[in-house]
């Protein structure tokens, strides 16, 4: 089975070096799910997604589930 997680932040309202670390750590918390949970074979895909408005920053994980 394919599955995904995805992890979220709000960054409206933030600029420069503020907004940078918040999706660093956001980049941070999903590096550090594919390290624990997901064995390197599973791993499909990570997108990151910036939406137009700039409010929200996602990263999104899809891998094999057994």
């Amino acid at each position: 089975m394919v599955v995904h997680k995805t992890f979220t932040n709000q960054v409206g309202g933030l600029t420069g070096n503020a907004a940078l670390r918040k999706r660093e750590r956001l980049r941070d918390e999903a590096g550090a799910f594919i390290a624990n949970e997901i064995k390197d074979e599973d791993l499909i895909s990570v997108s990151e997604t910036d939406l137009a408005g700039g409010d929200l920053f996602s990263v999104t994980i899809w891998y094999k589930k057994s």
